[in-house]
């Protein structure tokens, strides 16, 4: 499972290039496409993680999961993008004003940003402390 989940990052990495590439050509329509089009396959991973990782850890690595539940509290900011920034950067990628468009670039960039670092943090320290977990049966 926890190979699988990896491969899914490297298939949204490969997304988030695709995102930065139409982010340096202005194109905020397209980007914003590329992101809303993997919005729903980031929400099921997310659920996966928190349902399956956390319950390894939570039974088996108890007294090392503050730093995991941190982790997984990220999901709520990568969950409140996807439903609600992603509606504004949605309208802002037909604005005229050059100041929305610039911001909705931003939070992409942000979110594209942000994703990145959490993906690496699941890596570093969740995925390890599960497989631990689990093998400690």
């Amino acid at each position: 499972m926890i190979e699988r989940l990896k491969s899914e990052h490297v298939m949204f990495e490969s997304k988030f290039i695709q995102v930065e590439n139409n982010l340096k050509r202005n194109d905020i329509k397209q980007a914003a496409q590329i992101i809303q089009g993997i919005s729903d396959e980031i929400i099921q991973h997310a659920v996966e993680e928190e349902a399956r990782l956390m319950r390894v850890i939570m039974y088996k690595a108890k007294e090392e999961s503050s730093e995991p539940i941190k982790i997984m509290q990220e999901h709520n900011w990568v969950l409140n993008f996807l439903k609600n920034t992603m509606i504004t950067v949605k309208k802002a990628s037909t604005s005229s004003d050059p100041n929305v468009y610039e911001q909705a670039k931003e939070d992409l960039n942000e979110f594209v940003n942000n994703i990145r670092k959490h993906f690496e943090e699941e890596e570093q320290i969740v995925f390890p402390l599960t497989l631990r977990a689990e093998a400690s049966n």
